[in-house]
């Protein structure tokens, strides 16, 4: 398809921000798919819907608000966790040069159908839920919920049934489903038979990038960091084996090289709420307590500038839903090194400076670590990088723009 036809469709596609928005992850994702389109359709303005919540959905999530701290008073671990507010999701598209206009609709399919029909969109994305058979618009599913099917034991049996009942019904009722790797579309293939929703991956695209970073002694400085480390930047679950890296960096410290961990992301991780004091006995079981940084929740402009001048960043997990998580889409953005489990949607990483080690060995990161110090690899340049990027964020909002034609045209899966 030709840039200027996928260009003159653009205005048909709206994007839905209502789960995404409850996660830096998700917010990073909806980032990532505007800022695609945007080089194909560079002066658009793109419409961000958002549900405005009824006065029963306030009165529970202020009931869960109270609960929560009622629990905490008692001595009980809970998340406080509020999720991303509308202002601050306008800032982090703003704030990148995106173009955006946010609206909000009466949170109901009816209420979603109503702002796609005054916004005039023909095709809604992404959708984490069902929207029926009924819904007068095509919608397309961009949704991640395999990981209970590779990593079964990291889910009670519940979990599991309640993520297939969800998954199968979005297969079953979306125009179409887009996923960030081909070796997802391989997992639903395979494990997910019955479907009536077509499949689209999308390529590895990272963020072109020119966020200036300042003077490298001020990040370092505001967060007391040494001069040289490596970095983590995932939430603390369980899949993200931090627990890998961190006896790898005592196996590099028998080597005789004493470098430093930076960790940022949160700590709670529901399906297991012990699991971040687990990774603190680890780490003072090997000795490694004055070598990591558990930073937490940072400013997403001091991330990067933390990761823009790290050896490398370190990506232990034993499941993404795209290549390389969140983390590498940063790293590679800014033409950071990474150093990567070898899981097959992690191989689908092609463009930045990648070293694979075996998932959940600490002996092989260890190396890849000493590799890394030892002879550290030549840096694109931030324009080179960034020209590269932009090549391929082009190909990526082309590919996103088609398949929303495409949708447009088969309004519903079953029919």
């Amino acid at each position: 398809m030709q840039d200027s036809a996928v260009e003159g469709d653009a205005a048909h596609l709206v994007f839905l921000g209502d789960s995404l928005a409850t996660w830096t992850g998700g917010v990073d994702f909806l980032r990532f798919c505007i800022g695609a389109v945007s080089t194909v359709a560079p002066e658009r303005t793109w419409d961000l819907v958002l549900p405005r919540r009824t006065l029963a959905q306030r009165a529970r999530a202020a009931a869960r608000l109270i609960f929560n701290a009622l629990l905490a008073a008692v001595g009980r671990r809970v998340s406080f966790s509020r999720g991303v507010s509308a202002s601050e999701l306008e800032d982090a598209m703003t704030n990148t040069g995106l173009q955006v206009n946010l609206c909000l609709y009466r949170n109901s399919n009816a209420g979603l159908a109503k702002i796609l029909t005054q916004r005039r969109g023909e095709v809604l994305f992404p959708c984490a839920r069902s929207l029926g058979n009924s819904f007068p618009y095509g919608w397309i599913v961009s949704h991640d919920l395999l990981q209970h099917k590779r990593l079964p034991h990291f889910f009670s049996a519940r979990d599991r049934e309640k993520r297939d009942e969800v998954f199968s019904r979005l297969l079953e009722d979306a125009t179409a489903v887009i996923v960030n790797a081909k070796s997802v579309i391989c997992d639903i293939e395979k494990y997910y038979a019955n479907r009536r929703a077509k499949l689209f991956a999308l390529p590895f695209c990272p963020p072109a990038n020119r966020t200036p970073f300042g003077e490298k002694a001020d990040v370092l400085n505001k967060y007391a960091l040494p001069d040289t480390y490596f970095m983590i930047s995932n939430q603390f679950w369980v899949h993200k084996s931090h627990e890998t890296a961190f006896i790898a960096l005592g196996l590099v410290r028998e080597a005789g090289l004493k470098v430093h961990l930076v960790c940022t992301g949160n700590p709670h991780d529901y399906r297991r709420p012990k699991h971040f004091n687990e990774l603190k006995s680890i780490i003072a079981e090997k000795g490694v307590e004055d070598q990591i940084h558990l930073l937490g929740m940072i400013p997403k402009r001091d991330q990067l500038a933390i990761m823009h001048n790290s050896v490398a960043v370190i990506q232990p997990t034993l499941f993404e839903g795209g290549p390389g998580g969140g983390s590498v889409y940063d790293a590679v953005s800014i033409g950071t090194p990474t150093i990567v489990s070898d899981i097959d949607v992690n191989r689908e990483i092609d463009i930045g400076i990648v070293e694979f080690f075996k998932a959940g060995s600490p002996e092989d990161l260890a190396a890849a670590m000493l590799k890394m110090l030892s002879s550290p690899p030549q840096r694109m340049s931030s324009e080179a990088t960034f020209e590269q990027l932009s090549r391929r964020q082009r190909e990526a909002g082309a590919r996103l723009l088609e398949i929303a034609r495409w949708a447009t045209e088969r309004p519903s899966a079953t029919q």
